[in-house]
């Protein structure tokens, strides 16, 4: 008898701890508005190809999943410089392909793919972001010679099974990690669904800048 009452001592204690954890859980997930958690999921991956720009030894990655056609992303563009330019020497951004939103998207992320192949995907992708109302029917090869490239081997570039396959690789990574929504900024174990104001990745860059990533 004292033993189950034992047991039984040992399950309500279990009960009431299970039940503090949850809503502590439940209040901070109802805080963290456009948020998800990647802790313990499949990590974002910098690739030797993936674009990148910002610190060349960085305390902290941020990874974004963007789509050319989205413009959202385009509005988003100015927050990411700022973040940049605010620690040029502790955070980095690391470019993902995330073209959910037309064929014209993965047509722009691929045209994208050839301009960095040639060392211009920044100049490029804002073209792209500033070209959206036209994007389903914009060429490509336009930006190329804007931007001074090979226009010959970026239009071979386009059809390049090789450029296709990079893309499918950002897509199938964010999948894996569940987003569903551009721009999506991953930064540690944290993803930032949507436009956000700059304050608001500062305050999730914070701990990391100090603690690193």
């Amino acid at each position: 008898m004292g033993r189950e009452k034992a047991i039984a001592s040992v399950l309500g204690l279990g009960l009431i701890v299970m039940l503090v954890f949850g809503i502590d859980i439940w209040r901070n997930r109802g805080a963290q508005k456009a948020q998800f958690d990647f802790t313990g999921a499949t990590r974002p991956t910098e690739y030797r190809e993936s674009p990148s720009k910002g610190a060349a030894n960085p305390a902290v990655v941020m990874y974004e999943y963007a789509d050319f056609n989205c413009s959202h992303c385009g509005d988003f563009q100015g927050v990411i410089a700022r973040v940049l330019a605010a620690h040029p020497n502790e955070v980095r951004l690391v470019w993902k392909d995330f073209p959910f939103i037309s064929q014209a998207s993965k047509n722009a992320a691929v045209a994208g793919r050839c301009a960095n192949a040639q060392g211009k995907f920044w100049e490029y992708s804002n073209w792209l972001f500033a070209s959206q109302k036209e994007l389903d029917s914009l060429a490509f090869a336009d930006g190329a010679a804007a931007f001074g490239l090979d226009v010959g081997s970026f239009t071979a570039c386009l059809s390049d099974a090789i450029m296709h396959t990079l893309v499918e690789r950002d897509i199938a990574e964010g999948a894996a990690l569940g987003i569903t929504e551009t721009p999506t900024l991953v930064i540690g174990d944290v993803a930032l669904v949507g436009t956000q104001a700059f304050e608001e990745v500062e305050r999730v860059l914070a701990p990391l800048l100090t603690y690193g990533n």
